[in-house]
């Protein structure tokens, strides 16, 4: 039907999000609140990408939180980790889990820092958008 947008799908190229290095992973984690568990974090995120990148019902909050976290902001320096937090956000996202953070609008919000990444961080983000349905 016209004006309504695509269903999110799976991200298409999880390759990204799945290469993450154990640096990568536990600076992720320790994006959580001071009195939250960034070990337990970086465990569940360990386990995701063994799993693919295919949440599974129980990890609701951890690695969740710190993945929606990393998603919102390029922080400078940890550019890969932003983009690896997008790709497994979207991916949240194609599973069905809901996110303070609207796609759409946070595509806009951030489309400056976006177009700043390296070329080949900024086409995973952007494929990444539009494979989604954004």
């Amino acid at each position: 039907m016209e004006g309504l947008a695509p269903a999110p799908s799976a991200v298409r190229s999880p390759s990204l999000a799945l290469s993450a290095s154990p640096t990568e992973l536990a600076w992720i984690a320790a994006l959580c609140d001071a009195s939250d568990d960034a070990p337990r974090h970086l465990q569940q995120l360990q386990a995701l990408q063994h799993q693919g990148g295919r949440f599974t019902d129980e990890q609701e909050w951890y690695p969740f939180e710190v993945i929606e976290r990393g998603a919102s902001q390029v922080q400078l320096g940890h550019e890969r980790e932003f983009v690896i937090c997008v790709l497994l956000w979207l991916q949240a996202l194609a599973q069905g889990r809901a996110s303070s953070l609207d796609p759409r609008l946070h595509l806009d919000d951030r489309a400056v820092e976006i177009e700043a990444l390296p070329d080949a961080l900024r086409d995973a983000v952007l494929d990444a958008f539009m494979a989604a349905g954004y």
